[in-house]
């Protein structure tokens, strides 16, 4: 019987919402992550941009969903799947061994977190067990050098008997402003922990800050990023989760809550709430320096009281005064919005994943959006990609592999879509756009790299690789979850 895990949980319970209980497994939202200072994932110093991503349900060494890592390095001519890495549990250097269920790389984010120049590559596996805790979970930093991600260093999980699943979800940033990267962790429980660097190869840290949600997370921490909504440089902390309210015990209710950066840490005493969601983006849209807050909810209303029809997105904007919500949120998207492609068709899954990234270099952040249910013709659930034209979000197009130059051909249950990262991989001033197919062949997975240009999104020249690209053996593991860059 398998270890009961949020992420699967989460998964499973989208699945069977947006298809009537036909599927029992589908790749979960993204938890993308952004911070103050954008870190950007470079993990070998080169000046390109690299990607990681995760096969956290792969087989290794004969333990079913162990789960894998791999980095694969930027270039001039974009993603170049013959200069990569694999990590696992089981990787000379790392701690930890392989076993079945540890999820390893079910969470990740980036940052330089030592302080040497190098990014580091923060990696949870919320399902391992330590000792006798059962899911007790574990976060392991993978440290940049001038070769590559190589070895590795446990972060200690500060109140281990106070939740499970530690490492359930990660994102990185500057919260106090002192120039030093820290960590925000989330686990099984209704709180979160900032785990403040400067971090290094011994396992030592500066302390940690213990973030109480101001509800019940009934199903844990959905998603989690960070970013810069007022201009202060220092980072602001998003999390999203779902809540059982006393007044309606009927369903669940998608909540978000931003707390701001100071030079003592997060304020916690008046947490910002926002609109709810399953996955979280960061980044600047509209161009006036201040990062806007991207929140994608895949439920329906059926499901989840704040869901819809297909799918929503609700762009929350920056300010001085940090994220203005209220009634008036920038942007609130469905595929039944003006410029969005598409049409706005029950339990799409418009919202999966959502990422924010200067594609064609005039200033302000696209918007990518996972379409991860979208039906391509008579294949159902295959899977699209929409982005969207940055300041007004009012133009755009979608790309599925049913678009020219996009490799492979659209299949059932496929997911394109369940992972979107709009990130500079090339060192031209335009961010590129990959897409994970999380069930690509039946579960294997796969991604689709594609280039920014002045033009928008090109998908001249795209690529495509998975887990046999990288020479892997091809079997079930939803390659391509967690796509960070």
């Amino acid at each position: 019987m398998h270890k009961h895990h949020p992420r699967i949980a989460l998964a499973a319970a989208t699945a069977a919402a947006l298809t009537g209980g036909l599927l029992t497994f589908a790749t979960a939202p993204a938890t993308a992550a952004a911070s103050a200072r954008h870190y950007k994932a470079d993990f070998n110093g080169d000046g390109y941009g690299d990607v990681a991503f995760a096969a956290p349900y792969a087989t290794v060494g004969g333990k079913g969903m162990a789960g894998y890592v791999a980095v694969v390095y930027g270039s001039s001519t974009g993603l170049n799947p013959a200069k990569r890495t694999v990590v696992s549990q089981n990787t000379t250097g790392v701690p930890g061994t392989a076993e079945e269920e540890d999820y390893f790389g079910e969470a990740l984010t980036v940052g330089d977190l030592n302080g040497d120049g190098y990014t580091d590559l923060a990696v949870g596996a919320p399902g391992e067990d330590v000792g006798t805790d059962d899911d007790g979970g574990s976060v392991t930093v993978l440290w940049g050098s001038s070769g590559g991600i190589k070895n590795g260093t446990s972060v200690k999980d500060p109140a281990a008997s106070a939740h499970d699943e530690w490492g359930r979800r990660l994102t990185a940033g500057d919260f106090n402003g002192d120039g030093k990267a820290d960590l925000a962790v989330a686990t099984s429980a209704s709180h979160a922990y900032i785990v403040k660097g400067r971090f290094t190869t011994t396992g030592t840290t500066g302390g940690t800050q213990k973030i109480d949600l101001p509800e019940w997370a009934m199903f844990g921490v959905d998603a989690v990023a960070a970013g810069d909504t007022n201009g202060d440089k220092k980072s602001d902390l998003v999390v999203t989760y779902r809540t059982r309210l006393d007044s309606d015990p009927s369903g669940s209710w998608s909540k978000g809550v931003a707390y701001l950066g100071t030079a003592s840490g997060l304020d916690t005493s008046v947490p910002r709430p926002l609109n709810g969601g399953t996955s979280v983006a960061l980044g600047d849209i509209n161009g006036d320096g201040y990062d806007e807050i991207a929140l994608g909810n895949v439920f329906t209303k059926e499901d989840d009281h704040t869901g819809s029809l297909g799918g929503q997105v609700v762009v929350i904007r920056g300010s001085v005064g940090g994220p203005v919500n209220g009634d008036a949120p920038m942007a609130e998207l469905t595929q039944a919005s003006e410029g969005v492609p598409g049409t706005d068709e029950a339990n799409d899954g418009f919202g999966s994943s959502v990422s924010i990234g200067d594609v064609n270099g005039d200033g302000y952040g696209e918007l990518a959006i996972g379409v991860v249910f979208e039906d391509i013709g008579t294949k159902e659930d295959t899977g699209s990609t929409v982005v969207l034209t940055g300041y007004a979000l009012n133009g755009g197009r979608a790309i599925s592999q049913d678009t020219y130059n996009v490799p492979g051909s659209p299949e059932s249950m496929d997911y394109f879509g369940s992972d979107v990262l709009l990130s500079d991989v090339s060192k031209d001033g335009h961010a590129d756009l990959t897409v994970a197919a999380g069930f690509e062949d039946e579960g294997v997975g796969a991604i689709t790299a594609l280039r920014g240009s002045s033009g928008g999104v090109t998908t001249a020249g795209a690529r495509s690789f998975g887990p046999g690209t990288l020479g892997l053996s091809r079997t079930y593991g939803s390659f391509g979850t967690g796509l960070i860059g």
